[in-house]
């Protein structure tokens, strides 16, 4: 078994699909359009993560302000924790929480899509991602 993607919903797929690409860097792969079910989507890849935005059509969606832990999130490996937070205010996205940091080990940092869907990128500080 392989991972395969995340999904994310969103209020506007236009919107959402701009913010992924021109803001984060995100290429669009394909659409999926299913009437059936009353969705219509996009998949987005970055690095070789795979993303898919969602929205219902006919069925509003009223997205809210996520809390701590931020859980469910998306997170993306970084290489420099000031690369990525002069990247987020560049293109105005806000930041929930961070940067954080355990001494010698990782950096991370909490922002959200227009949708409050979390996203973090995380710094590993010792290239040692098992903790140790």
């Amino acid at each position: 078994m392989a991972y395969d993607h995340g999904a994310f919903r969103v209020s506007n797929l236009e919107e959402a699909v701009r913010f992924y690409t021109e803001k984060l860097g995100f290429q669009q792969l394909f659409t999926v359009d299913s009437e059936a079910f009353g969705e219509r989507g996009v998949f987005l890849e970055y690095h070789g993560a795979r993303l898919e935005l969602i929205e219902t059509t006919g069925v509003p969606y009223h997205p809210v302000r996520p809390k701590r832990p931020y859980c469910p999130h998306l997170c993306f490996e970084a290489e420099d924790m000031d690369e990525v937070i002069d990247r987020l205010k560049k293109h105005g996205i806000q930041i929930l929480e961070g940067p954080n940091e355990i001494a010698g080990s990782e950096q991370w940092i909490y922002f959200a899509d227009p949708d409050w869907n979390v996203l973090e990128y995380i710094v590993w500080l010792n290239r040692d991602k098992s903790g140790h």
